[in-house]
């Protein structure tokens, strides 16, 4: 048996409300970072982190982290970022019905 519209709809809404912060691990420490944007478009969950022109280093994690503290999303990565200008991090979710 399949998700109804409504349920569906409410799954998206709740995962959309789930999201606090971000752990960005650059220069070889973790700043704490809130959600630049979030939005829902469809059954598409835009996040997006915004690191400004004054952080500078090498981004080797991103670790989304939800309203009970847990780590929803872990991306090891090796970003150079220099303090020229802003960096904009962007996770993409689509939640489908089966």
């Amino acid at each position: 048996m399949a998700l109804t519209t409504s349920a569906h709809n409410k799954t998206k809404a709740w995962f959309q409300g789930m999201i606090s912060h971000a752990f960005i691990t650059i220069g070889g420490q973790n700043i704490t970072v809130q959600p630049y944007t979030l939005t829902l478009t469809g059954d598409v969950i835009t996040l997006q982190f915004y690191l400004a022109e004054t952080v500078s280093g090498t981004m080797t994690r991103v670790q989304v982290i939800d309203k009970d503290g847990a780590v929803w999303d872990d991306q090891p990565d090796s970003i150079t970022k220099p303090a020229l200008n802003g960096l904009l991090i962007t996770f993409k979710y689509t939640l489908t019905r089966v």
